[in-house]
């Protein structure tokens, strides 16, 4: 699975990715974010709006990258740890 987005296209891909690994349609990740599925559409065909627009080509020119992964299941004592390193 794609986990590197250099474009809002990118993104878009990812995410749709990731929806469909879930088992989730559009109208399904809509309806759990009080979305309309036309804005999940929109998203996922890299039709975006322009800050994210903007954030790319911030990155572009900072020769950066946005990783996707899953998020990590943190514990209390992963917290703790954090501050005591």
């Amino acid at each position: 699975m794609q986990r590197f987005a250099r474009s809002t296209k990118d993104v878009g891909h990812i995410l749709t990715q990731y929806r469909l690994a879930q088992g989730l349609s559009q109208a399904e990740l809509a309806k759990r974010l009080n979305l309309h599925q036309t804005s999940i559409s929109r998203l996922e065909s890299g039709d975006t709006n322009r800050v994210l627009d903007l954030v790319f080509r911030i990155l572009a020119m900072l020769d950066l990258e946005i990783e996707f992964r899953p998020r990590r299941k943190s514990s209390a004592q992963d917290i703790i740890d954090m501050f005591d390193e």
